[in-house]
Parts: C-alpha cells; sequence; structure tokens
C-alpha cells in the first residue's frame, strides 16, 4: 500500500510541475515575449512610434499632442501602413504581442477604413466652402431663333415697304429680316462674379471647418474603441488558453482522486459519498474544460475578426503569482478633471461647436449680400441692327426681407439642434464620469482580490506539502492530497481571470480619462511577463 502511494505521489508531482511555480526574474523591459516590428520580421509603420529599448523595436503610438490618442490628425485620414508576417503575430513558445494585433486591426478594420474614408470627403466640405468665396467665371454660348411682332413687322414704316420691282423693302435688304420679324442670333458670354461681402458664405466655411473636426475625432473614437475592444478579445483568449490548460491539469489530478476513491471502497476502507464527489468533480471539470476550449476559439476567432490572424496562446506557461507591485491609479478627485479629455466628450463637443456654426450660418440670412459682376458679350444676327458687343461692370446688392417666415422657422430649428448638442455634452460627461468612477473602483477591488488570492495559493501549496507529508507517513488519504491539489489549479484560474480583468480596467481607465496610447498596450505586456514564462509547443 505504501508503494503504491508513492506511487501516485509521484506521477502528481510530475502533474503538479507542468505549471511551474518557481519565480523567474522579470524586471524593467525584460520580459518573455517577442514584440519586434523591426526590419528583421517586416516593419510597423505609424503616425507616431515609441522605441523598446529592449529590442530597439519601433511600435505603434497612440497618442498625440492633441490630444487624439489613437491617432494623428492628417487631412480627416489616419491611414496607417504596416508590412507583418503572421510570423510577428505569432512566434514559437511567446506569448503575442498586443501591440503588434492593434496595429493589424488599424488596416483590417473595415467600419474604420469607412469612417476614414467618410472623414476625408467631409474635409473636402473646406475648400468647397471657400470656394463660394472665391470669383465664379462663366462662359455662355447661345444659339437662338426669334420672331417678333412689332412696328416693323406691322407694315407701318416706310422702310418696310416693298419695292413694286423687286420686292424688298424700300429700306434695301439690311431690314429684310426686321420687317419680316425673325432672326436667328449666336451670341457668346463671359461673366465674372466676385462676392464683395457675403456673411452667409463666410460662416458657411466655419461650419466646414467644425464639421470637419467633428468627423476626424469621430475616428479617434472608433480607434479606441477597436484598442479596447482588441485588448479585450486578446486578453480573453490569454485567460481561456490558461484555463484550459489549469483545467486540463486538474482533469488529470481528479482521474487519480477518482481512481484512488475507487481503490479505497473496493478495499472497504472508504466512502461511496466520497467516491461519488470525486466522479461529480472530475465530471464538471471535463464540462468546464468543453466550455473553456469553445471560448477560447470564439476569443482567437474575435481577433481574427479585427486583425485578419489567428494568434496562438499555447505556447507558454504560467509562471509566478505576485501579491504585490500592482501599481494603483491616482486618487479620484485628481483623474475626474481629466474627463475633459474623454473622447466621447471632446466628440460631443465638437458636435456641438458644428450645430452653433450652423445656427450662425442660418442666422446670416438676415444679412445682405453684395457681389461684383464682370460682364463680356457679343451677338451676331442676320439681323444687322441686333448685332452687338457689350461690356458691363455691375456692384449687386440683395438683402432678404420677406420669404415666408423661411428664415426665422430655420434659425429657430438651428436654435433647438444647439440645445440638443449641449445635452449630449452635458451626457457624455456624465456617462464617462461615471465610467471613470467605476473603473477606478474595480482596479481596487481587483487589486485586493489579486493579493488574496496569491496569499490562498501559497497557504494552498503548504498545505498541499503538509497533506503529502501526512499521505507519506500513512497519517493522510491520498485522496485529501489530490484534492488539495485539484482546488490549488481552481486558485490559479481564479487568479488569472482576476489578473485579465485588473488589466482590461486598466485599459479602460485610461480610455475613460483620455490617455489611451501605446505605452499602455506595452505596460499590459510587461504585466503579463510578471506571471508567464516560455514553455515548448505541443
Amino acid at each position: 500500500m505504501t508503494h503504491f502511494r508513492r506511487t501516485l505521489w509521484s506521477i502528481g508531482t510530475l502533474l503538479f510541475s507542468g505549471v511551474a511555480l518557481t519565480s523567474v526574474p522579470a524586471s524593467g523591459n525584460d520580459f518573455m515575449m517577442q514584440i519586434d516590428t523591426g526590419e528583421a520580421n517586416g516593419a510597423v509603420q505609424l503616425n507616431l512610434t515609441k522605441r523598446d529599448e529592449s529590442n530597439g523595436a519601433a511600435l505603434p503610438s497612440l497618442s498625440s499632442s492633441e490630444q487624439m490618442p489613437l491617432s494623428a490628425r492628417n487631412g480627416g485620414s489616419s491611414r496607417q501602413t504596416i508590412s507583418a508576417s503572421k510570423s510577428q503575430v505569432s512566434y514559437a513558445n511567446t506569448v503575442p504581442s498586443l501591440p503588434v494585433l492593434f496595429a493589424r486591426a488599424l488596416e483590417n478594420d473595415a467600419s474604420l477604413t469607412s469612417q476614414r474614408l467618410q472623414a476625408e470627403a467631409t474635409g473636402l466640405e473646406v475648400p468647397m466652402a471657400w470656394a463660394r468665396l472665391k470669383p465664379q467665371i462663366d462662359v455662355t454660348v447661345l444659339r437662338s431663333y426669334t420672331e417678333s411682332d412689332n412696328i416693323y413687322t406691322d407694315g407701318n414704316l416706310n422702310s418696310c415697304v416693298q419695292n413694286p420691282e423687286t420686292g424688298e423693302p424700300a429700306a434695301g435688304s439690311e431690314f429684310e429680316r426686321r420687317c419680316e420679324g425673325r432672326s436667328t442670333d449666336t451670341t457668346r458670354q463671359i461673366r465674372l462674379s466676385q462676392p464683395l461681402f457675403s456673411m452667409e458664405r463666410i460662416r458657411q466655411v466655419q461650419k466646414a471647418n467644425r464639421q470637419r473636426d467633428a468627423a476626424e475625432q469621430q475616428i479617434v473614437v472608433n480607434e479606441r474603441d477597436l484598442a479596447l475592444e482588441t485588448a479585450e478579445a486578446y486578453l480573453n483568449a490569454f485567460y481561456l488558453s490558461r484555463r484550459v490548460e489549469l483545467l486540463a491539469s486538474k482533469r488529470e489530478s481528479l482521474e487519480l482522486q477518482v481512481t484512488q476513491a475507487q481503490r479505497a471502497y473496493d478495499l472497504g476502507i472508504g466512502d461511496r459519498i466520497d467516491l461519488l464527489a470525486a466522479r461529480s468533480e472530475h465530471d464538471r471539470t471535463l464540462a468546464d474544460i468543453a466550455a473553456a476550449r469553445n471560448d477560447y476559439d470564439n476569443a482567437r476567432s474575435t481577433l481574427e475578426r479585427l486583425t485578419g490572424v489567428s494568434p496562438d496562446f499555447d505556447h507558454f506557461a504560467l509562471s509566478t503569482f505576485p501579491d504585490e507591485g500592482f501599481k494603483t491609479p491616482p486618487p479620484l478627485d485628481q483623474m475626474e478633471p481629466l474627463i475633459s479629455n474623454n473622447a466621447e466628450v471632446v466628440l460631443a463637443q465638437s458636435q456641438l461647436k458644428v450645430a452653433r456654426a450652423d445656427t450662425s450660418t442660418r442666422q446670416a440670412g438676415y444679412y445682405p449680400e453684395v457681389n461684383l459682376n464682370l460682364t463680356w458679350q457679343d451677338r451676331n444676327s442676320d439681323d444687322p441692327y441686333r448685332e452687338s458687343e457689350d461690356k458691363t461692370a455691375t456692384i449687386q446688392a440683395r438683402m432678404n426681407l420677406y420669404r415666408g417666415g423661411y428664415t426665422s422657422t430655420s434659425i429657430r430649428q438651428g436654435e433647438l439642434r444647439q440645445q440638443a448638442a449641449m445635452a449630449d455634452v452635458s451626457d457624455a460627461r456624465r456617462q464617462s464620469l461615471e465610467k471613470m468612477r467605476q473603473y477606478h473602483r474595480n482596479i481596487g477591488g481587483d487589486i485586493t482580490r489579486l493579493e488574496a488570492l496569491a496569499q490562498s495559493i501559497r497557504s494552498g501549496e503548504l498545505y498541499l506539502e503538509a497533506a503529502d507529508k501526512g499521505a507519506a507517513l500513512g497519517l493522510r488519504d491520498l485522496v485529501d492530497v489530490l484534492g488539495a491539489r485539484a482546488d490549488l489549479y481552481s486558485q490559479r484560474i481564479q487568479y488569472v481571470e482576476t489578473f485579465r480583468q485588473l488589466l482590461l480596467d486598466r485599459l479602460n481607465l485610461k480610455a475613460a480619462s483620455g490617455k489611451l496610447a501605446t505605452e499602455d498596450l506595452i505596460e499590459v505586456m510587461h504585466q503579463i511577463s510578471t506571471i508567464i514564462e516560455a514553455g515548448e509547443a505541443d
């Protein structure tokens, strides 16, 4: 019986060592993952870059000096260029790189591409509005045929009396078309019109600028949302991959527990209830493994939709489970003023500026317009008395006095939309502030739970060690040892899940304060490096 226990303990030790708990150094930039996007594997070129000192790799930047965290403003377009192979996203024996995956997502996301093109098209409203303040030159060529009833066609003029000998008008052939009342003309005209004063057109330029800024800010919001969505899918895949591995190890431990409980029951020294409980826990773990594998495949599928590649999270293992060193965010009263940098708040303010500019443009309908018109016209006709060449200079002033109430109604409509935009700004601030407070609280709770779970894991290790020594001395049942090991796997799963939630809450807090940048994605990789070590592929 002692030999059998020792054999089971040896097998269990091998299984337990599959997820090592030994500490590995992880300081500074010495983290065990490759995020190299330099010339060796292809270049990632984005608007702004930050260099990682550990390998000299240029990584995509998510921030700019204009508080547009995920793109640089460039004519309404934030298009990025990237050249990367699948080997850059998933390296052998390492964890995939989140910054590189996000760089791929920037290029791969069709809705973001559509939004960029829409913003670029909206930006063209600015030169179109300016064009209305510049000279307009029109060229007109007109071919016309005219029939008239006038004093000549009535035949009351001596010049139109026919000569009985020739049948032509008495005044000669030059009056033939005029006396008949028919003429064919060719008219050429060049007209230049220059607005001298038009308040409506001036304010249309201002409105176009505001619309362009709002369209570019919408891209910032979309890119930030894409970064958060990519990070969430990435962290889900990371957690679920570890959950699958830990549950598989737990299943093997439970199989040994069921075997031991069955043997003890067969020998008459075990309880049938313990056997049934062991089988129930084993079967439930099998169901959990199936669900975890399905969730893991779904997370990878989401990443593939976002980035165009399906990264592999199976070539590394968990290492340490620290209970300290987690950075806490600044006090909430210091962060709340940053809500004005939130992307949604900035977008709502941009849309408010558009509404105000629109109202001003509508109000400009009451202002007069003054235009300078220069015209040159040349008319050729078969009636020589209709031929002419005219040069005209005109200053035209026009003012709206009454249009059936259209202008006043239009202004009222603009004012209502402006009030609605002001309400949207207030709503965006309240919602963003609520999210900031929520994520700030969540981070504190996540850190507290991680510290408690780390202590629980260490206590579980000590209990496992004591139970094993007791089993070796015949004071404890091997079922207790295997149960303690299974519980330890469950605690590790909870730790990794809470760790994932902490990283995600931090990213969301950064986004709520308008400071989400590339450094935050790199920091996620550094944090992950503290709990993993490279492992060989299966």
